[in-house]
């Protein structure tokens, strides 16, 4: 790999995340920037295995995994961007309600589910591993890492729909690419809309999510992170 050539990694959830951003991201970071997707097919806060104890062991070994199977090495990793939904796990227990249903369902007040308890269980552990995960600012030992969240979910923030089927995550996720990867800047342009796009300090934006119900609500901090790109 050239030494001028250095990999922006993103980590997200699966691949929808990569198929709506990875063209326009392509497009706008800096030219002697590569941007990579690593999929971990689920939500790495909330897997059985994972706690505050091992959460950057269980990141430094997806990062591992990438660089193996690409055969690039450490030091050809300018940084990592870790892209999460919040899912809610940040509101009252008593926000979470029983519903006969097959999926979770998801509000911008309460979460409804047929097992609440483990909703409890998991938004506990998702909103304690988020919240490490939100002070951490290398990775791998030294990479810089930055973690950035789609409120309740990337669906709800880039099409303003909280709930959707696998199909239409794949059809979201191409339109939304489509109707970007020509104009990086109208897409900077909508990702700073400030129906959704939080401002202030990366902390403030943090702490903000954790209050009441704004992790069920239409809200991101993801354009943090793009208005420090500078767009080729």
């Amino acid at each position: 790999m050239s030494k001028s050539k250095k990999i922006v990694l993103f980590i997200v959830e699966g691949i929808t995340d990569e198929n709506s951003l990875a063209l326009v991201l392509s497009k706008i970071i800096e030219k002697d920037k590569i941007v990579k997707f690593k999929i971990i097919n689920g939500d790495i806060t909330t897997k059985n295995e994972v706690n505050l104890s091992n959460i950057n062991i269980k990141i430094t070994a997806y990062i591992k995994e990438f660089v193996a199977r690409n055969i690039y090495i450490k030091s050809d990793i300018l940084n990592v961007i870790h892209l999460v939904d919040t899912d809610g796990a940040y509101i009252n227990d008593n926000l979470i309600l029983e519903k006969d249903t097959y999926n979770i369902e998801y509000t911008t007040r309460n979460i409804y589910a047929k097992n609440i308890d483990s909703i409890k269980r998991r938004n506990k552990q998702k909103s304690h591993i988020l919240s490490k995960l939100s002070t951490m600012n290398t990775v791998y030992a030294t990479l810089p890492y930055g973690i950035y969240f789609f409120s309740s979910n990337l669906e709800h923030v880039l099409h303003n729909k909280q709930g959707v089927t696998a199909d239409e995550k794949s059809k979201f996720a191409d339109n939304f690419a489509d109707n970007f990867v020509t104009s990086p800047v109208s897409f900077i342009k909508f990702m700073n809309n400030p129906d959704f796009a939080l401002s202030g300090e990366y902390k403030d934006t943090w702490d903000f999510i954790k209050k009441d119900t704004n992790s069920l609500k239409r809200y991101t901090n993801f354009n943090l992170y793009l208005n420090t790109i500078k767009i080729q």
